[in-house]
Parts: C-alpha cells; structure tokens; sequence
C-alpha cells in the first residue's frame, strides 16, 4: 500500500565525496527492509551496493561511496519504499 507513512527518510540523500561518503542507514522501524538499488551498481573501491539481505530492526547498513554517481534504491520487500543518493565531488 502506498500510502504507508514509513519510507526511506530522507528520500534524497546528498553526499560529498571526502566529507560524507560513508552513509549508514539505520532500521528504526520494527520490520525488516532491504537497501537494494534499482540499477545495480559496483563502485570501485567499495564492491557492490545494496544490503547484503535484511537490515533488521535496530541494526545498520552501511556503504563508502569513492565515486561521483546517483542512485536509485528501494526496498524489496516494500517496493514503494524509495529513496535516492546524489553523490558529488566535494565542493571548495
């Protein structure tokens, strides 16, 4: 159902390369979700984004972006659940 409140929060996540390039998604909600991208996408240092499984209640997910890229990911259980990444080299 897409009217559901929860979601990904923020839905669009801005990161800088060098300053904020390690995100760490974190499971307040009392369901499991997944971070799976909607395009899968290999970074060059890091391997492949997306949860490696469930992210269950209260425990984390994290990836370090090295690249420019944005990125579209949902969760696969509850695919109205949608969120995005903008990923930039840092700004002077």
């Amino acid at each position: 159902n897409s009217d559901q409140k929860d979601n990904f929060i923020p839905k669009l996540v801005p990161v800088q390369l060098g300053v904020d390039n390690k995100v760490i998604w974190t499971n307040n909600d009392d369901t499991a979700h997944t971070v799976t991208p909607d395009v899968p996408y290999k970074d060059p240092y890091s391997g492949e984004f997306g949860s490696p499984g469930v992210v269950k209640p209260g425990t984390t997910y994290e990836f370090l972006f090295t690249a420019d890229q944005k990125i579209s990911y949902h969760c696969t259980p509850h695919p109205w659940m949608k969120g995005s990444l903008e990923i930039t080299k840092q700004r002077f």
